[in-house]
């Protein structure tokens, strides 16, 4: 068989063919950097300080019952929100109403004798009085001795003394039982006349003493409630900073452990330092939209801010970028060129930044995407707030 040979021109033809059907149209690179900017713009800033605190609430309050009774029902659990006047739990006091009830009774009766004895031993006083001077006015005239002068006069002192006695016993027998009275309406606070014993302020339960069916002590209250109404934040800061806080001055709170964050205002500052730490107090006041939830104890971060400036240029702080040579940021030009720009920078606030020198405002500032670029790097606004 005879080998078949194609021309050479053939051959480099399909060649060629072969090699243009692997081929695709070239693309063309886009080179820019895609960037955020934002306007550079004149505002106001303060400083920020952050410093520890700790919850305290304005009052607390235990609930006793100077009995020893028994608990036939409880509505609450500690840890529980109550507010004031809410039913706790409820006693078996009417042994104890029986007893408060004979001794007002009983109180009422020994003040109805004293005014009566009072009465009766007065008048035989007032006679015995008038006897002394009849007596003496006939001793005067010669019309009696000095011996019944005498006895006109013991029988005066014996009239006195009787009443002194008398009056003297009674008025011990009302003091016993007004004392009576009196200690048993302080065990009933905050009883109604079916048990019921009363939240006396709004609060959180800390301590849950009544169980029902069992008996309260009067060694024990019956429940523990820390105010919410007057909750406050206290703190202790260095002289640095105590010389720039001033009653009402702002600040932002946040509680962790109760998932909290409010703002609120200084209430007061100490203007002399703790012997032993040598800082300062401060006091915050807690709203009372923000208190629910709250405990005693309960840690705090607290932001003050300070040494405010107004009309000066502010800018995110994210955008400031630091090197060899100090701090810088980029700025975009009209034909979407970076460029980089040294500045000097001043407070720090809440997310941004003081620029005291290299921007005056209306400038394009980079906020995203300014750590790839260099000088005269071409971008591509990808966001902007212009």
């Amino acid at each position: 068989m005879k080998n078949r040979i194609l021309p050479l021109s053939l051959v480099l033809t399909l060649l060629l063919l072969l090699c243009g059907c692997g081929e695709e149209a070239p693309q063309e690179v886009d080179n820019t950097t895609p960037v955020e900017i934002a306007m550079v713009e004149k505002g106001s800033i303060s400083a920020e300080n952050q410093v520890s605190g700790q919850v305290s609430s304005g009052d607390q309050q235990s609930v006793f019952v100077a009995l020893s009774v028994r608990c036939t029902n409880v509505y609450v659990e500690a840890g529980d929100y109550v507010t004031a006047g809410q039913t706790i739990c409820t006693l078996d006091l009417a042994s104890t109403w029986a007893n408060y009830e004979t001794a007002v009774k009983s109180y009422e009766a020994a003040q109805k004798s004293y005014n009566d004895q009072s009465s009766v031993l007065s008048q035989q006083v007032a006679m015995a009085e008038k006897n002394v001077a009849d007596t003496q006015a006939l001793f005067e005239i010669g019309a009696a001795s000095q011996l019944e002068v005498d006895n006109a006069k013991l029988q005066l002192e014996n009239a006195r003394a009787g009443m002194n006695s008398a009056l003297s016993q009674l008025e011990v027998s009302m003091q016993n039982y007004r004392a009576t009275i009196t200690q048993l309406e302080s065990s009933l606070a905050n009883i109604d006349r079916s048990g019921n014993v009363s939240a006396p302020i709004s609060g959180n339960i800390l301590a849950l003493n009544a169980a029902k069916n069992t008996f309260v002590s009067p060694s024990a209250p019956v429940a523990t409630i820390d105010s919410t109404a007057d909750m406050e934040i206290t703190a202790s800061v260095s002289e640095a900073l105590v010389t720039k806080l001033s009653v009402g001055g702002r600040v932002n709170v946040s509680i962790a452990s109760a998932g909290k964050e409010f703002s609120s205002t200084i209430a007061s500052v100490d203007r002399s330092p703790n012997p032993q730490t040598h800082l300062y107090g401060v006091t915050i006041r807690i709203p009372s939209g923000s208190a629910s939830g709250l405990l005693s104890g309960m840690f705090a971060d607290i932001t003050f801010y300070t040494d405010t400036q107004s009309n000066v240029v502010v800018v995110p702080s994210e955008a400031i970028q630091t090197g060899l040579e100090g701090q810088y940021v980029y700025t975009v030009d009209g034909n979407n060129l970076a460029h980089k720009v040294s500045v000097e920078t001043g407070l720090v606030g809440d997310g941004v930044t003081e620029v005291t020198s290299g921007l005056t405002g209306g400038e394009k500032l980079v906020t995203v995407g300014q750590f790839y670029l260099s000088e005269g790097s071409e971008v591509r606004i990808v966001s902007a707030e212009v």
